[in-house]
């Protein structure tokens, strides 16, 4: 009983932390190693390079993954 009651607290407390940093989060940028040289956090672009960098990295891996069936 008394374990059931720690493990639903401790799930309560993640939840409010994890509402706690999307209210915190500041739009849709979010900090990165980049932060300090990045365009889109410095200057408002509406796109970051590092996520399309990595997006376009993923779907390489993967095209080339599936012709090698």
């Amino acid at each position: 009983m008394l374990l059931d009651l720690v493990i639903v607290a401790a799930i309560a407390v993640a939840f409010v932390l994890c509402v706690r940093s999307l209210a915190k989060g500041g739009g849709s940028c979010s900090s990165c190693a980049q932060e300090a040289t990045c365009p889109a956090h410095a200057g408002g672009a509406k796109t970051c390079p590092v996520a399309k960098d990595m997006v376009a990295k993923a779907d390489a891996a993967l095209s080339s993954a599936g012709k090698r069936k």
